[in-house]
C-alpha cells in the first residue's frame, strides 16, 4: 500500500456492559496479531451533528471523525468482532478496490422498511434482488470514487435521520416479505446497491460467524461476548 495513505481501524458504541468488553477484546486481538496501524475507539459520539438518541448514528459519526483526522483508508469493526490474524493485508484490498463490503445472507426486501425504501425510491421487487451488506465489518478508501461516494452518502444518511427503525416487524412495511429493519445497515446496503458496488460473500473470504468453519484466509470472527 502506498506510504502516502493513512489507514486506521475504528470502533464506537454508546453502550456499556458487553459493548465495552467487546471493544477491549477487539483492541487486544489487533495488538496481539501485530496490527501496526492506528486504532480509534470511542465510548460516546465523537462529533456533533447527529441525533444521539439513536445509537446507530454513532457509526457515521465515527467515520466522519476519522476523515476529519486525515485518515484515507478506514475499516469499521463492531464490538462483536475480534481479530484472528494480522488484518494489514486487507488494506491492500481496500486500497485497490476502494472499499470492502461483505453480505449478511439477507436481501434488502427482507431487511429494509418502507421508510428507507421510499426515501431511495426503490420498489419492493427491486429490493428483493439487492443483497444486504453487513455493517459490522466494512471499509472505504475515501480517495477512491466509489468508496468516497459511498461513505459520503452513508454519513449524510446518519445526519439526516435515515437510520431509524425497529428490528421487529411492527408494521414497518406493507410487503409480506419484510422481516425486520437493520437501521444503519439497511441504509448502507441500499447505497451500496445503488452504486453497483462489489459485495463479497460472508464466510468465503475473511469473515466467519463460526470458529469451527475458520480457514487459513479468515482474519476476523464475529460473535457477541
Amino acid at each position: 500500500m502506498e506510504s502516502s495513505n493513512k489507514y486506521c481501524i475504528i470502533n464506537a458504541s454508546t453502550g456499556t456492559h458487553w459493548y465495552k468488553r467487546g471493544t477491549e477484546r477487539l483492541k487486544r486481538s489487533l495488538i496481539y496479531h501485530g496490527f501496526s496501524g492506528d486504532i480509534l475507539t470511542w465510548d460516546k459520539f465523537p462529533c456533533g451533528g447527529y441525533d444521539e438518541s439513536n445509537p446507530y448514528n454513532i457509526k457515521a459519526a465515527a467515520f466522519q471523525e476519522a476523515i476529519v483526522k486525515g485518515y484515507t483508508h478506514i475499516l469499521w469493526l463492531d464490538c462483536s468482532v475480534w481479530c484472528v490474524k494480522d488484518p494489514t493485508p486487507l488494506f491492500d484490498v481496500i486500497n485497490d478496490r476502494g472499499y470492502y463490503l461483505i453480505d449478511n445472507g439477507y436481501n434488502c426486501r427482507q431487511e429494509c422498511n418502507d421508510f428507507i425504501l421510499n426515501h431511495y425510491r426503490i420498489s419492493y421487487d427491486s429490493a428483493n434482488d439487492m443483497r444486504m451488506i453487513s455493517s459490522g465489518i466494512f471499509a472505504v478508501n475515501i480517495n477512491n470514487p466509489e468508496g468516497g461516494d459511498f461513505i459520503k452518502e452513508f454519513i449524510s444518511a446518519g445526519q439526516s435521520g435515515l437510520f431509524k427503525g425497529s428490528r421487529e416487524h411492527d408494521g414497518q412495511s406493507n410487503d409480506k416479505r419484510f422481516m425486520h429493519h437493520r437501521q444503519d445497515q439497511s441504509a448502507a446496503s441500499l447505497i451500496a446497491n445503488k452504486l453497483l458496488m462489489t459485495i463479497e460473500t460472508m464466510g468465503q473470504s475473511v469473515v466467519t460467524y463460526y470458529e469451527e468453519k475458520m480457514r487459513d484466509n479468515v482474519i476476523f470472527a464475529i460473535r457477541g461476548m
